[in-house]
């Protein structure tokens, strides 16, 4: 029988990871533009509209074929997320693979800013979020029936409200290779991955959203982390990924596979004088080998 460790992010573990969650991001890309010397009031936000971003949602909706084969309990793990703050140039979107490429490195991102207080709960919709730090709410522990599909979401907080902040996914209704979504450890794995190319699709296609198929690839006994490989495209039901990125690795590595729908938006937010990122993410992680 295999086995895979998962890791978060967030984790100080030195266990192998096979999630792609940039919850703890190292690398900045934005600056806060308050002017030199001064120090902006964090109790309430800027009083001029701007151009430039005021906070960042996300709800991410993880799927796991085989919870086992991957060292978790559950086969759901739904979070939501919300971060606001005085206006930045930074970009919160800005660490995904681009769209018509593939990619062994995947570099995370942070956004510098100057975060507003978080005293109350605020909420997407009827998703409450509780404070967790300051300018940002959370909630870990959200039930499959919470999340509504294909819903235009509102963000409420004590700071303001972000009408129709962000329109929700919808998850699959098939995913190929079928052998990809074994659920039971004895028989997980059996999906190939090919060192001469492997095809994969999925229904329905979702339009003003893109599709990520991120490859983990293990040792054979599962124990370490050989490499990984992203490949992103517009959501077209679709994906050819070139058996080039797999050819150093040993016959019957292990592999644990991410498919990943993703939609990102950036909405006006007048009562907080800038513009509102946001990201949808829903990933199915399925397992198989390199051969």
């Amino acid at each position: 029988m295999k086995w895979l460790s998962i890791l978060l992010l967030a984790s100080c573990s030195s266990d192998v990871s096979i999630m792609k969650q940039p919850s703890e991001p190292s690398e900045e890309t934005g600056v806060s533009p308050t002017e030199p010397g001064s120090i902006p009031d964090t109790n309430e936000p800027d009083s001029t509209m701007t151009e430039l971003t005021i906070g960042f949602g996300d709800i991410y909706f993880r799927q796991i074929a085989c919870p086992a084969c991957v060292g978790e309990s559950s086969e759901f793990d739904i979070t939501a997320n919300l971060k606001l703050h005085h206006p930045t140039a930074g970009d919160y979107n800005d660490w995904l693979t681009p769209v018509g490429t593939c990619t062994t490195q995947l570099i995370q991102t942070h956004v510098s800013n100057q975060p507003l207080v978080s005293t109350q709960p605020a909420n997407f919709n009827s998703i409450a979020l509780n404070p967790s730090g300051q300018g940002t709410w959370s909630n870990s522990y959200l039930y499959e029936y919470q999340y509504e599909r294909n819903t235009s979401y509102t963000v409420i907080s004590e700071h303001g409200t972000i009408p129709n902040a962000f329109q929700s996914l919808e998850g699959f209704d098939s995913i190929e290779p079928y052998t990809l979504l074994w659920i039971d450890p004895s028989y997980a794995f059996e999906a190939v991955i090919s060192k001469s190319g492997t095809s994969f699709s999925w229904a329905p296609v979702v339009s003003n959203s893109f599709f990520e198929i991120m490859v983990a690839v293990y040792s054979p006994d599962g124990s370490q982390l050989l490499g990984i490989v992203s490949c992103m495209e517009n959501d077209s039901g679709y994906m050819f990924v070139p058996g080039t990125y797999f050819q150093s690795y040993p016959h019957w590595s292990l592999a644990a596979v991410h498919l990943t729908r993703h939609r990102t938006g950036r909405v006006a937010a007048p009562e907080l004088n800038g513009y509102f990122q946001s990201h949808l993410r829903w990933e199915v992680v399925g397992t198989g080998h390199i051969e």
